[in-house]
């Protein structure tokens, strides 16, 4: 199954490739492990366990930061070199 993927314009400075690259990083399985954290924190909210829902929501929100600091890159498509994508791009 091939999923839409971010797409970038970018020049390689490898072999010179000019045009549409896909942008790589976290993929669509971490984000469903972080939706099914939240999740057992409503679990846990709804079954008066307090502590845990606090505890599950806090490792949620430290799941979706560190989403966030995670590498991307872009893979040539002509040579197969990875481009280090910046965060500010």
């Amino acid at each position: 199954m091939n999923l839409p993927r971010r797409r970038r314009t970018f020049k390689c400075v490898n072999c010179g490739f000019e045009g549409q690259a896909p942008v790589r990083g976290a993929g669509p399985l971490l984000w469903t492990v972080l939706v099914a954290m939240a999740w057992n924190a409503w679990l846990f909210h709804r079954a008066r366990m307090e502590p845990e829902a606090l505890a599950a929501c806090v490792f949620a929100l430290l799941g979706a930061w560190g989403a966030l600091k995670l590498p991307r890159w872009i893979l040539c498509p002509a040579c197969g070199w990875k481009h280090p994508v910046k965060h500010g791009e």
